[in-house]
């Protein structure tokens, strides 16, 4: 046997089919009826756990409880638990715990709890042999512990016909799918890089980056832009798919344009007849294609009868090599289907899904919820991986503002009031023990505070139970709602990572926030599931900082990509003269003028200005324009509130013309993940060292930074910064035939402890 059969064939065995849960079953095969998004309050899985003893603890002795059935059919293995068995009564018994009114439980999902119930009845007359069994569905309301009986006898032929007709939908599939991946692995074999050979600094990290796959290891790959190491990431991980246990392939990035990059890199490997399966994952606002209208079959066409238009969708869909915003439009047209939805549904039956890195690592997201129900064996591919540790900061934080909690009072019912009103009490309360400074830390939340919150979500939650269509949910009461959900959230896995403050006292717009610091535990909690990882990005040094801050193992593997990069394609200049500290910004002003002026004189051609706040933009963009009236020289000027279309034009302006000057803010949209090779751009300016604003959080942090690291500014203020301006730099050189120069705009660029922050490929002229 050759070695590529032998891949093969430990792949099949790989992605051969696990045991398919019941509940898995009866999702895909008997799910019928529309989306409804509405907001209906739900028992929690502790509530209903303790709901589900309430009701066993009231049957006989007899009686048994989690009894476990499976059946082989059509080559899987269907299995799962029933809730509970009389024998006295030869009835299985299915429990869903609830609130409200149990008239008010919609069709579709007492459909699917029968069809659920039906199944282990199924089981039951196969493995016994019996020619009939009772069926029931118990209901038990939470709030007044009582119990709604539905009961059914059913024949073992009907079962088997019912049952057979969901599993034979499944297998088929399921079928599907397996002759796919086989056909996968065999494409895999064969797959050759998209360029014939990779260069140097691609093979460093590829090699890298496949090893990772082989060893279940994680990788911290710090790799200068214009590397191409989207590509020695894509590529090695789809290779792995046939000789690892990697069976996904979830590329994550922080940026719309990063996942831009990734799908058109996809598509450079794979042709429009390849069986790899890619997916974008998009914002459920973004895809929306009716976002004046309700998410519920009620209101919005592509919500009806969501379920039965599905079958044919998922089938079309399954025939798409990439499934990018613009085929799911396309489908969501043809189909008259959520085109949101449809994707969420599709990104089971993908190997590579492009998305948000909060669907990953965010509280509850998509694929990592996913990963541990069908125990996928995932390789995280995180782009630009210096964002993570200020986005994990954001995703792991609540925060809650009095103004809304104000609001909400004025929209709230009467029953909701009280809660809310005895909240304020305590937030004032709270607010007469602090200092009165613009940042006040928080040793710990009060308790009654705490638990007022508590009982407004209860409060809310048993409103909207009775009046399930009260125009409350369109209020600031639903939005403070929310809110409360995510504090009680984040307080229950508050710990040393964390602080709590509250600012704008005595406004009436106080902020309390439990704030998370340093993100790297709740990361490396969702990076266990994980079979490997790959971190990378141009500006990940020092190592430790990285690797300390998202959480990454011990055993993880740090490298430096060489660049392919030659020091005479970058000419790098600093302002030993200038500075442009917040002090000095006004005088600073002339001179920045000045050497743009002289620098795009001296070399025509496109340039990127980036500064440290929009107010410093401002006051040199007056300037410039003064100085430049006699000069053919376009501006353009990055704002504060701009779309995502907005953005895309003012990068695609640099395609189309020869003399911009264009005036951005580092760290923002258009200092890292834009691509502009070539004659596009011809050099950066940057007057700033990058450093985050000076402010009491600030501050805070440095000081936790210093008590935990030992390296308060530079963790807080130096290395964060630098990353700004290389990521910013970066985007001057993208390919081994350009050339550019960068201006390095504060003397601080030639102190010796920031320029060994900086890209040893870089040659920085000492005369200026």
């Amino acid at each position: 046997m050759s070695a590529g059969s032998e891949s093969i064939r430990s792949t099949l065995k790989k992605n051969a089919a696990r045991p398919i849960a019941v509940k898995t079953l009866v999702e895909f095969a008997a799910k019928s009826g529309s989306l409804d998004r509405r907001f209906t309050p739900s028992p929690t899985a502790q509530e209903g756990i303790e709901g589900h003893k309430r009701v066993t603890s009231n049957r006989p002795d007899s009686y048994q409880t989690e009894v476990s059935f499976s059946i082989e059919y059509g080559g899987l293995i269907f299995r799962g638990r029933a809730d509970g068995y009389s024998p006295d009564k030869h009835c299985i018994e299915e429990i869903k715990t609830f609130y409200g009114d149990v008239d008010a439980i919609p069709e579709n999902h007492r459909e699917l709890h029968w069809a659920q119930a039906k199944c282990y009845g199924w089981m039951l007359c196969e493995k016994s042999g019996c020619e009939y069994v009772n069926v029931a569905i118990i209901y038990f309301h939470l709030g007044d512990q009582k119990e709604y009986r539905f009961e059914q006898a059913w024949s073992a032929e009907e079962l088997k016909s019912y049952c057979e007709a969901l599993a034979e939908k499944y297998c088929r599939w399921q079928a599907k799918i397996d002759a796919r991946l086989h056909q996968l692995n065999v494409w895999i074999e064969q797959l050759q890089f998209p360029y014939g050979a990779m260069h140097a600094s691609q093979r460093v990290m590829a090699e890298a980056v496949y090893k990772a796959a082989a060893t279940g290891r994680v990788v911290l790959a710090e790799a200068p832009t214009g590397t191409g190491k989207t590509l020695a990431g894509l590529f090695p991980a789809i290779k792995s798919i046939a000789h690892t246990p990697v069976n996904k392939i979830f590329y994550l990035t922080a940026k719309t344009t990063g996942k831009q990059l990734a799908l058109e890199n996809i598509a450079l490997i794979a042709s429009d007849k390849t069986p790899l399966r890619t997916l974008e994952l998009t914002a459920q606002e973004k895809a929306c294609l009716q976002p004046d209208k309700l998410c519920n079959g009620d209101s919005c066409i592509y919500a009806f009868d969501f379920y039965k238009k599905l079958e044919a969708a998922r089938a079309a869909a399954c025939n798409q090599p990439i499934l990018d915003k613009q085929v799911f439009k396309q489908l969501a047209y043809q189909f008259e289907i959520c085109p949101f939805y449809l994707s969420m549904e599709m990104s089971r039956w993908t190997d590579i899904v492009v998305a948000d890195v909060n669907y990953y690592f965010d509280g509850t997201p998509l694929l990592l919820g996913l990963t541990a129900e069908f125990n996928w064996k995932p390789y995280l591919l995180v782009d630009e991986s210096h964002n993570l540790i200020d986005r994990g900061r954001q995703m792991y934080s609540a925060e809650l503002n009095r103004g809304d909690l104000l609001s909400a009072k004025k929209h709230a019912p009467t029953s909701i009031k009280k809660s809310l009103t005895r909240i304020n009490k305590y937030w004032l309360e709270l607010i007469k023990k602090l200092p009165d400074a613009p940042l006040a830390l928080i040793n710990a939340m009060p308790d009654k505070f705490t638990l007022a919150l508590l009982e407004f979500t209860n409060d809310y939650i048993a409103f909207l139970q009775k009046n399930p269509e009260h125009p409350v949910q369109h209020t600031s009461a639903q939005e403070f709602f929310f809110a409360a959900l995510n504090y009680q959230k984040v307080i229950d896995v508050l710990h040393d990572d964390f602080c709590i403050d509250m600012q704008n006292l005595n406004s009436k717009e106080e902020i309390l926030t439990l704030r998370n610091l340093i993100p790297a535990q709740l990361l490396a909690q969702r990076l266990y599931f994980a079979h490997c990882a790959c971190f990378f990005s141009a500006t990940l040094h020092p190592p430790y900082y990285y690797q300390t801050l998202l959480g990454l193992p011990d055993n993880s593997v740090h490298i430096k990509v060489p660049s392919p990069f030659s020091q005479d394609q970058l000419t790098v200049k600093i302002a030993h003269k200038l500075s442009t500290r917040f002090k000095d910004r006004t005088a600073a002003i002339n001179p920045i003028c000045k050497i743009i002026q002289e620098q795009i004189n001296s070399e025509p051609g496109n340039a990127l200005v980036f500064f440290s706040s929009y107010d410093f933009l401002q006051k040199v963009e007056i300037e410039l324009r003064k100085q430049l009236s006699e000069q053919d020289v376009k501006f353009i000027v990055q704002s504060r509130r701009m779309s995502e279309q907005d953005r895309q034009e003012f990068i695609d302006q640099f395609s189309h013309h020869n003399n911009l000057l264009g005036l951005a803010v580092l760290g923002g949209a258009f200092s890292e993940g834009i691509d502009l090779s070539g004659d596009a751009l011809k050099g950066v300016f940057i007057a700033t060292l990058g450093l985050p604003q000076v402010n009491p959080v600030t501050e805070h942090l440095r000081i936790v930074m210093q008590e935990k690291f030992q390296q308060g500014y530079d963790f807080t203020y130096i290395f964060p910064g630098i990353q700004k301006v290389i990521q910013a730099a970066g985007r001057v050189i993208r390919t081994k035939k350009d050339t550019g120069y960068l201006w390095l705009l504060d003397e601080r660029f030639a102190q010796k402890d920031i320029k060994k922050l900086l890209p040893d490929w870089w040659r920085i002229s000492e005369s200026n």
